[in-house]
């Protein structure tokens, strides 16, 4: 178990170092870094935490959660383990409570709408501003997470999403940056 713990660290930590530095400097890249691997880390611990359904993104120390949970009690229990770790100045909550009990044809349907999604991000943001925001589907609900710097770039990815076919609701929990 500490071994897995240890690898998916270090996955996590890989992953984030790739992640666009908006306008940070190498240290406060390395530190929200650090955190967010940390962060990962003990929402994997986490009893009663689906981790992997959960999006970590940290600017300036700021932590926010994003991603579809079935309940209030994971919800809290997840923005507790990110309040735990040394270093977090502060946790946002961009998580959404939904019921999940999808069929397969909608899981297909959601998978092809988060890929026209991704595409049109990409097209109509530029890729690294498209890459920058987190998109996950379920059941033809987009929630849209992450830091981007601007507003209209905010609400550009929330009109994108909305403009999509199947897409019945968005939540549009992008935060803007400085």
């Amino acid at each position: 178990m500490i071994k897995t713990r240890l690898w998916l660290l270090v996955v996590a930590s890989c992953l984030a170092l790739g992640t666009p530095a908006y306008a940070k400097t190498t240290g406060e890249s390395v530190d929200d870094t650090a955190l967010s691997g940390q962060v990962k880390a003990l929402l994997i611990d986490t009893k009663g935490v689906p981790s992997t359904a959960i999006n970590v993104e940290v600017y300036e120390g700021i932590v926010q959660l994003g991603g579809f949970l079935e309940s209030e009690e994971q919800k809290s229990a997840a923005i507790a383990a990110a309040r735990r770790v040394d270093g977090v100045k502060d946790v946002h909550d961009a998580l959404v409570i939904i019921t999940k009990d999808r069929t397969m044809g909608q899981a297909i349907d959601d998978t092809t709408i988060q890929s026209k999604l991704k595409s049109a991000l990409a097209s109509e943001t530029g890729a690294s501003k498209a890459w920058d925001i987190n998109t996950d589907v379920y059941a033809g609900e987009v929630l849209l997470s992450g830091f981007i710097q601007g507003e209209k770039a905010r609400v550009k990815a929330g009109d994108i999403a909305l403009g999509l076919k199947g897409v019945k609701k968005v939540y549009n929990n992008i935060e803007v940056t400085h």
